[in-house]
């Protein structure tokens, strides 16, 4: 005889270990994460996309509080995007950004 969907208890605690599993693995995930530190890149990339400005901007900005010509800043850009090294004004800005 067919009694259509019985729901039994060892169905519940499926239900509920898989929950626990995601759960763990989220919290696990965050630790993680906040431990893990961000590389200069990737600093680049979220202070720019919080400001809302480009990446260039963050170059010129900066090149400001070195004292340095935006024309600098716009050749060291170009010089990034080619070889991926990021100067040194643009690392200490970034660093200074996140003790405030």
């Amino acid at each position: 005889m067919n009694d259509g969907f019985v729901f039994q208890w060892p169905m519940l605690l499926v239900f509920l270990a898989a929950i626990l599993y995601f759960e763990v693995m989220r919290r696990l995930d965050r630790y993680w994460a906040n431990r893990t530190p961000l590389t200069d890149e990737e600093r680049l990339w979220n202070h720019a996309r919080n400001q809302g400005i480009s990446e260039h901007e963050v170059f010129k900005r900066a090149a400001a509080t070195w004292t340095r010509n935006p024309e600098i800043a716009d050749e060291d850009f170009k010089s990034y995007l080619k070889s991926g090294v990021m100067p040194h004004y643009v690392r200490d800005y970034l660093r200074k950004l996140k003790t405030l």
